[in-house]
């Protein structure tokens, strides 16, 4: 009798043994599989090659600060472009030289130049950031054909001179002509004074300038020269008088040569207004200056109130990355490695494609969207980009209140009336004064949210202030949405600043699309946009009057929602002028106007969707069960399958969202129907070899099943809501 027990044992132990093999086997197997899923793209990303951007820039030296913003605006877009995996198998890297520009006895940029050229996978070079250097260092790049993207060198023979070289920055004779037409027309100033440094920069900045003014009808009171290295307020005394009585000054030269002389002018009490070029149109101008630049005007190439979503999206990953604000510099040197970058999508990685490809955009049609506005070169590849006229205010370059913008069509300008539309040619294309509106929004309450139906409703305040110059009456309307109730609650004149207010207290119903393929784990973005309603919208530009809420602003405290980020920006909405009237040649006018766009995102908290869905978890964990059932209850092993695929398919009928499409959460619903159809398979299989007496086989396919069964079921998870 003892040996038939102790035959029993030998089994069951051998048994135990070979489920514990295969159970280490199975194990392996499916973390390998898992494993394999997860790597295996990254593997494949790996296997790619790699190529480069070079950066000429100074990083040593009295302009180490600018060197600095091409650097980080350079660094984060390769960091964004590899991130997001936008050049598939190519990954980008970023080789970095100091050229000591504006060291004027270790200037080094033919050097870096060359060590750049000696990179044999170099795609392109960003740099370098004056003029002088770049000119000196474009024969290297030209000899070597890399394309040459310049962010900041504004002298037009920086490209009319090399076929490679291209410039995202406006050069000197389109921004002098620019602010000379500024001057006459945007601030309407007739004793206009010159002040230039004896640079290639300050010179050519004054010859375009003073030669726009004549071709105008107009000339400066007076031009003087001063030192472009070394300032000496001796060389403005003899001056001072004509200075004094000027309306507006034009300083032609860069940003700390400007901040010293505004600083010596208003010290002597000249109460002219300045303007200057890009060099001034940023924070380095602002912090030399100090409360002296107030109410400065200079190009500013990079103003995120006048600018879309993406300038926003870029702002707060800028400031995420490097705890401070994006300068102009910075912005065009990411938005020259993102030009790049589309070159290489485009046609891939010959230097030679790259410089074709982009001598083609030279056609407003063409023009490559970007952060601070849309990319397209004259045939020499100098930047046609709009330019924008910024404003110091409270330490901060702001829209000023008028800008210039191109007509789009020139037969409309004509036929308006004189005084209802200031417009003039400008270059040879007709430019219009556009009013600058200042918005803000502040939402007080989302009164009812329906992803499903698509639309909510949001009470909140809406403001404009706006120079009443152009248009002395201003109104709104939604895009997208309608005005359920709307009253003034303030409206007045200033007088010291020459500014229209008017506040409103607005309830209104917004439409949207609310895609909810994510459910439970969706964002949601409501958008509230306003344009305004007047006879021209495109006589006016909404801008943001505050470039971040959050300290004025609270959680909108909805229940299922976590309130996450608001954002601000403005945009252009596209609408038909007019039907084939015959008074314009039965043409169809499709007119651009500009659009408020206030956006919330939204979380769900999912908080209350796990605890809803803890007898889904109950129910999996029962069928898991199954397994471990012996096989003499084989009726209790079926009726506990069955029992849990109904309870399963009644549970998810209640949790079901109204929509015509699968969301997440019935995918994985979907998902537990299979593996709890599984266990059932499985019990079917390993019960007929029980009884057929194959009582080792079912037991490992028992073990089997309780190995395979959870690692599914956590690898299904993670692939669905990774």
């Amino acid at each position: 009798m003892a040996e038939p027990i102790a035959d029993q044992k030998r089994e069951r132990f051998a048994l135990i043994k070979r489920k514990r093999v295969l159970f280490l086997f199975w194990f392996l197997l499916v973390v390998g599989l898992i494993g394999w899923r997860l790597l295996w793209p990254l593997l494949l990303n790996e296997r790619g090659e790699t190529f480069y951007i070079g950066l000429a820039a100074p990083l040593t030296g009295p302009f180490a600060e600018v060197g600095l913003s091409m650097r980080r605006g350079v660094e984060l877009a390769v960091n964004e472009i590899n991130r997001n995996n936008e050049l598939e198998k190519i990954t980008l890297r970023m080789v970095v030289t100091d050229d000591r520009s504006g060291l004027s006895t270790e200037n080094r940029a033919v050097e870096a130049a060359r060590e750049l050229a000696a990179n044999h996978k170099l795609l392109a070079v960003v740099g370098h950031y004056f003029s002088g250097p770049t000119l000196a260092a474009s024969p290297v790049y030209q000899e070597n054909q890399i394309p040459l993207i310049a962010p900041t060198a504004t002298n037009p023979g920086v490209t009319a001179k090399f076929s490679g070289n291209f410039s995202i920055i406006p050069d000197d004779y389109y921004q002098s002509v620019f602010l000379a037409n500024y001057v006459l027309y945007g601030l309407m100033r007739e004793k206009i004074a010159v002040i230039y440094s004896d640079t290639a920069y300050g010179t050519s900045l004054t010859d375009f300038f003073v030669r726009e003014l004549e071709i105008q009808g107009s000339k400066p009171m007076g031009v003087v020269k001063i030192d472009g290295t070394r300032f000496n307020p001796n060389e403005l005394a003899a001056h001072l008088k004509m200075l004094s009585e000027s309306e507006i000054i034009f300083l032609a030269m860069n940003y700390s040569g400007a901040a010293n002389v505004i600083k010596w002018l208003k010290d002597k009490g000249v109460t002219a207004d300045f303007i200057g070029g890009e060099s001034m149109g940023g924070p380095h101008f602002i912090r030399g200056a100090g409360i002296y630049a107030e109410n400065v005007y200079a190009v500013t190439p990079y103003l995120p109130n006048l600018l879309g979503e993406s300038a926003r999206r870029y702002e707060a990953n800028f400031v995420q990355t490097y705890q401070t604000n994006p300068d102009w510099v910075a912005t065009h040197s990411y938005e020259a490695v993102r030009l790049i970058a589309h070159a290489i999508r485009q046609v891939g990685t010959e230097r030679s494609a790259i410089r074709q490809f982009l001598s083609k955009i030279i056609r407003e049609e063409d023009a490559i969207d970007s952060i601070s506005g849309p990319i397209y070169f004259d045939s020499n590849g100098s930047s046609r980009r709009p330019i924008a006229i910024g404003e110091v205010k409270n330490g901060q370059f702001v829209p000023a209140r008028f800008q210039f913008t191109y007509a789009k069509y020139p037969e409309l300008v004509k036929a308006r009336k004189e005084n209802s539309l200031r417009a003039f040619k400008m270059d040879g294309r007709f430019v219009k004064r556009t009013t600058v509106v200042f918005t803000g929004l502040h939402v007080n309450e989302i009164k009812s949210f329906d992803p499903v139906a698509g639309n909510f409703v949001a009470d909140f305040l809406l403001w404009f202030r706006w120079d009443p110059d152009q248009n002395e009456k201003l109104n709104f309307e939604m895009t997208y949405g309608k005005v359920l109730a709307a009253a003034i609650r303030e409206k007045y004149y200033d007088k010291a600043t020459n500014n229209n207010f008017i506040s409103y207290d607005v309830t209104a119903q917004l439409d949207g699309s609310f895609p909810l393929k994510e459910y439970p784990f969706d964002q949601q973005t409501l958008k509230i946009r306003i344009k305004p309603k007047v006879k021209n919208k495109e006589d006016l530009i909404l801008v943001t009057d505050i470039s971040d809420d959050s300290f004025l602003r609270k959680d909108l405290g909805l229940k299922a929602w976590k309130d996450v980020q608001h954002i601000q920006f403005t945009s252009e909405n596209e609408g038909i002028w007019s039907y084939r009237n015959p008074k314009y040649n039965r043409k169809l006018f499709q007119l651009n106007n500009s659009q408020f766009t206030y956006q919330i995102l939204l979380e769900r908290k999912t908080g209350q969707y796990i605890i809803k869905l803890l007898p889904l978890l109950v129910l999996v964990l029962l069928a898991y069960a199954m397994f471990f059932i012996n096989f003499e209850f084989t009726a209790s092993r079926f009726t506990v399958g069955v029992t849990t695929l109904l309870s399963s398919m009644s549970f998810h009928n209640v949790n079901k969202v109204d929509v015509g499409y699968l969301v997440r959460i019935d995918t994985f619903f979907m998902m537990t129907y299979y593996f709890i159809f599984f266990a059932i398979i499985e019990t079917v299989i390993a019960s007929a070899l029980h009884i057929k007496g194959r009582r080792s086989l079912a037991a490992q396919v028992d073990a089997v099943a309780i190995v395979i069964y959870p690692v599914l079921m956590v690898s299904t998870a993670i692939v669905l809501f990774n």
